[in-house]
């Protein structure tokens, strides 16, 4: 037979399931033979599997010798519908009630305050090109065990927005097997950082990969920015939190082109890309960079 081309399509238009994404070419949903939630994985290459389990069948193979597989009734249709918006709604609720507890929290303050009694973590946010007026102002901090990994010290960065906090980015000092970063509370939705200057004055705003660019670009040019959570975290639906602006500068790092050409597509006409050979913090920290050289490659990016 035929290979079939798209494996989602194939799947949500015959068996009338809802399939979701959760990795680069994976999708997952209810099983086609025997409705197990979340069970059944469809991969872009064509092939599936049920993941056994108590009342699961099981089964993989290739979409394309799906033949056999019972077609369901209205009322599993309409059971299989109810089940995933119930998931969505339970989902939500659970975002907002951790964000509740964000807004309330108070520990960013204390780990600023870590930084007193902490010279060599005053010394690591020096290095990176803080200054001790922008560490003040940011409420950077020292966290002995962060909360999502215990055990492992942290340098942190409070995630603000129109005077709330949205959550505490845990730099870890020593992570053990790469992941450098974690949440404070597990189950926090991604947002943008520095988010307060979408509303800031002027035609251009730039787009960063990650908060410490994002503070040092501020400190050091003033431009308007944000910055994401990585290089593919940048959700279309934010496209819109940026329509006041004329142009918007997509400035990720150097490994990341591909990722900062699909951003600033996003933004048609108005979107540019800019040529910075290293990472934007490094710029300044590292390469003896000024704010007038930083112009320079804002002036010269390419518009997409």
């Amino acid at each position: 037979m035929m290979p079939i081309s798209d494996p989602v399509a194939f799947i949500e238009s015959r068996y009338g399931v809802r399939l979701k994404r959760v990795s680069r070419d994976e999708y997952a949903g209810p099983c086609v033979y025997c409705g197990g939630q979340d069970r059944f994985h469809v991969w872009q290459r064509g092939n599936f599997w049920c993941r056994p389990g108590p009342g699961h069948c099981g089964r993989s193979g290739w979409l394309d010798e799906l033949d056999d597989a019972p077609k369901p009734t209205p009322e599993q249709l309409l059971e299989w519908r109810v089940a995933e918006l119930e998931r969505k709604q339970a989902e939500t609720d659970r975002r907002l009630s951790v964000l509740e507890q964000m807004h309330q929290c108070t520990d960013h303050l204390h780990y600023h305050e870590n930084l007193n009694t902490c010279v060599q973590a005053v010394d690591y946010w020096l290095a990176e090109g803080m200054t001790a007026a922008t560490i003040h102002d940011r409420r950077l901090g020292f966290c002995l065990s962060c909360p999502t990994m215990p055990g492992y010290a942290s340098y942190t960065i409070p995630v603000m927005a129109s005077g709330k906090l949205y959550n505490i980015r845990h730099r870890i000092a020593n992570p053990p097997n790469g992941g450098k970063y974690r949440p404070h509370v597990a189950g926090l939705p991604a947002m943008l950082y520095n988010a307060d200057d979408l509303l800031a004055e002027g035609g251009r705003i730039l787009i960063l990969e990650g908060e410490k660019k994002s503070i040092v670009v501020s400190q050091e040019t003033g431009l308007p920015n944000i910055a994401t959570m990585g290089k593919q975290s940048f959700k279309p639906e934010w496209a819109g939190k940026l329509a006041r602006f004329q142009q918007v500068y997509v400035c990720f790092d150097p490994d990341a082109k591909e990722q900062a050409y699909q951003t600033a597509r996003l933004f048609g006409a108005r979107g540019r890309v800019m040529s910075l050979h290293v990472k934007a913090d490094d710029f300044f920290t590292r390469c003896n960079g000024t704010a007038d050289g930083f112009m320079d490659y804002v002036r010269t990016a390419r518009p997409v």
